[in-house]
Formats: C-alpha cells, sequence, structure tokens
C-alpha cells in the first residue's frame, strides 16, 4: 500500500549513491588526464553517470539494449556525455590497450555468470586496458565469500593492489527489514538518507569486513608480459 507521494525508486538508494561517489573518487585517483574509461555492465547508468561527470571519455557496455537505452537517455537528461555499446563482458568489441581504466561493478557474480565466464570477462578486461593501466571490481557478496573473489581477480591478468571494504551490511539489513512497505514516504525518506547510510556504515566497520556486503578490488594491468 502506498502512503503519500512518489514510490521510492531504488535507483536513489543511499547506499547505492555512497558506492557510486566512492568508486568515481578512486577512478579520478587512478586515471591520468584525460582518462579513457570503460564501464562493463553499465545497467541503467546511474554509475555511467558519476564516471562522465568528471568529465572523461567514457565508454558504457551493457548486454542488455533495454538498459543501455535507458542508461543513454539518463545521461542526455543528466548534462553528461558518454559513447554506449551493447556488448557481452565476455566478448568486448575493442582493441588491445584501449582504455586506462576498466570498471566493473558489481558485475562477475551479480550476473550469475559460470567461473568460466569469470574468467574469460577478466581476460577480456585484461585485454582492452593499456599495460600499466587498472581494474576496479566491485562485488555484492557474503563475507565469507570475499576472499574467494580476491583470488579469482588475482588469478587472471591482473595484480591486486588494494581491496576495501564499503561497510555497507547494516544498511543493507535494515532496508530488507522495511522491503515490505517500500513505497510508504518515509521509508523511502529513509532508504534515500545519504547521513543514515554514512552513520550505519560508521557502525558497521566496527565489525571489519564482516560489516560489509560490498568488496571493492582494485588491480593493475602488469606494465610487462
Amino acid at each position: 500500500m502506498h502512503r503519500g507521494g512518489e514510490p521510492f525508486e531504488y535507483s536513489r538508494r543511499a547506499a547505492e549513491v555512497l558506492r557510486h561517489r566512492f568508486i568515481s573518487d578512486l577512478v579520478r585517483a587512478l586515471a591520468p588526464r584525460p582518462a579513457r574509461l570503460l564501464d562493463v555492465g553499465c545497467s541503467e547508468g546511474q554509475l555511467t553517470l558519476h564516471l562522465a561527470a568528471m568529465p572523461e571519455i567514457v565508454v558504457a557496455v551493457d548486454l542488455s539494449r533495454a538498459a543501455v537505452r535507458a542508461a543513454r537517455e539518463r545521461l542526455r537528461s543528466g548534462g553528461a556525455g558518454a559513447r554506449f555499446v551493447v556488448a557481452d563482458a565476455t566478448a568486448l568489441p575493442f582493441g588491445a590497450g584501449r582504455f586506462d581504466v576498466v570498471v566493473m561493478s558489481d558485475g562477475l557474480h551479480s550476473w550469475q555468470l559460470p567461473a568460466a565466464e569469470r574468467r574469460v570477462a577478466l581476460a577480456q578486461a585484461g585485454y582492452v586496458v593499456r599495460a600499466g593501466g587498472h581494474a576496479v571490481l566491485t562485488e555484492y557478496l557474503q563475507p565469507r565469500a570475499f576472499a574467494e573473489f580476491v583470488s579469482e581477480v588475482r588469478a587472471g591478468p591482473f595484480q591486486v593492489v588494494a581491496v576495501e571494504y564499503l561497510h555497507d551490511r547494516l544498511w543493507y539489513r535494515i532496508e530488507s527489514w522495511f522491503k515490505a512497505v517500500r513505497d510508504w514516504r518515509w521509508v523511502g525518506r529513509l532508504f534515500g538518507s545519504v547521513p543514515v547510510a554514512r552513520l550505519l556504515g560508521r557502525v558497521a566497520r566496527l565489525f571489519g569486513r564482516r560489516g560489509s556486503r560490498h568488496i571493492c578490488v582494485v588491480a593493475r594491468r602488469a606494465a610487462t608480459d
């Protein structure tokens, strides 16, 4: 039952906003100027909008034509620009060393790729990023699966240089409690409150990586084979 106002859009969830800011700030610190960025699995362009606002040269890829159309429209209305391509993460249509940074946000596991296809996607990312370039990979996992994910990245064409935890598990737990009434106005405001998400993140940080559902792996393409 909806109680006042428009239904809350999950694309504006505070935890997602903070994650996208975190990723874009990280990419900004890693990339040269101007940077050539590839956003693999761009969905409807929520993260792409942050990346394209730097501004940089941004190419966004998704397998879904509908998602690409929505992403293109999102960036058009948001005043930012990017090139969009419909393509599979396991068959990226770009040449070797084309990009400075490749971003795979909530991808390899969230796309439900089999292990063999995850390895191919990582190999493709390694092929299209230049020597010395970086990959930024985030994933939504149970904490017990974090180490396996890092090992998976390390087994590909990248050298893992940093692992970050986003300390958002408490936020997602509270979100699940109110899922049935997510269209209520005050619940929408709660889910959209960045200060609340930051406060919950500070509490979750006390639990170390167990207080996270998102892991972020920063990896570097070897300068020489």
